[in-house]
């Protein structure tokens, strides 16, 4: 049950990802009502596709879930280093978006959480494995 859990949260981020990520490669800056400098709009479809990327990733651990522990760890490293940044941008400028807000409880909670089901079923599981008979 824990596995089918952790397995349903992924694809919860996942397609937050992809969604997000696709939105923006599609858009641009106007997907968030940026400004129309042709850098800052090419930059941010391309930090859109790391975005949508780290979803198909985040997809491709599904079926065997408890040994993709390094590849789970790596993603949410980097959507938690994003998730600082993000809260950086909010100290700095404190009237955030509900969609920032959405985003930092997604980067700096949900994703945590994730990863911390994400060994603990990685855990159980080798421990099941060590006690199976050969």
């Amino acid at each position: 049950m824990e596995r089918i859990c952790l397995q349903a949260a992924i694809v919860f981020c996942a397609l937050v990802l992809l969604a997000v990520g696709l939105s923006g490669v599609l858009l641009g800056s106007k997907f968030l009502h940026g400004g129309e400098s042709a850098s800052a709009d090419n930059f941010f479809r391309f930090l859109s596709a790391i975005a949508a990327g780290m979803g198909v990733m985040y997809i491709t651990t599904l079926p065997r879930i408890e040994i993709h522990g390094e590849r789970m760890s790596t993603l949410s490293f980097l959507i938690v280093a994003g998730g600082l940044a993000h809260l950086y941008g909010f100290i700095l400028r404190p009237t955030p978006s509900f969609g920032t807000l959405i985003a930092l409880v997604m980067e700096l909670i949900v994703v945590p959480l994730v990863w911390l089901g994400q060994r603990h079923v990685a855990h159980k599981a080798a421990r099941a494995a060590q006690l199976a008979p050969a």
